[in-house]
């Protein structure tokens, strides 16, 4: 089903969105499970999941990889434009840079990033500098004791250690 449980859009609407075709995976390729111990009776019991086959135009990020509920994959982290659909609280926006430069892997300037949110009803524009490579980086930390944006846990899924200053605005919570 391309829409989920509470009327939300699932991944195989996104990733259709995003890639062309409904994948229930937001891994690179496929992956395959079997069942343990099948070797040897005549059966071949796996089942092949299908992620994300080729590099996509626009990205994806999710707060569930902070979490480590699931991973996503290079072809989604790393678009061939500087575009990404955010996912955060089961709620989507648009993350964006104007120079593609960030898109490299082992880019260590600051960047921009630009934060968009239809439903937001944002008043100003966000603009969220990214220091992929900074003197201290942020640790990763699932625990919910410090209060940082998701959206700032979502950039890191995709420049772990990064540091993101909201240049003077209120961060979103």
């Amino acid at each position: 089903a391309l829409i989920g449980s509470h009327n939300y859009a699932a991944q195989e609407l996104v990733n259709l969105m995003l890639v062309g075709y409904a994948a229930s995976n937001v891994f690179d390729g496929t992956q395959s499970l079997d069942d343990g111990g099948s070797e040897g009776k005549g059966g071949d019991d796996r089942v092949v999941l299908r992620g994300i086959a080729n590099r996509s135009d626009i990205g994806f990020l999710t707060l569930f990889e902070h979490y480590e509920y699931v991973r996503v994959g290079d072809a989604l982290k790393t678009p061939r434009w500087p575009i990404w659909v955010l996912c955060s609280e089961s709620h989507y926006s648009v993350l964006f840079a104007l120079d593609r430069a960030c898109l490299q892997s082992h880019y260590c300037k600051p960047f921009d990033l630009f934060y968009y949110d239809e439903l937001g009803r944002q008043d100003e524009v966000y603009r969220l500098t990214v220091d992929p490579d900074p003197a201290v980086p942020v640790e990763h930390d699932t625990s919910e004791k410090r209060l940082v944006s998701p959206i700032d846990e979502c950039i890191r899924t995709r420049w772990p250690g990064a540091t993101v200053d909201w240049n003077g605005s209120e961060p979103l919570l």
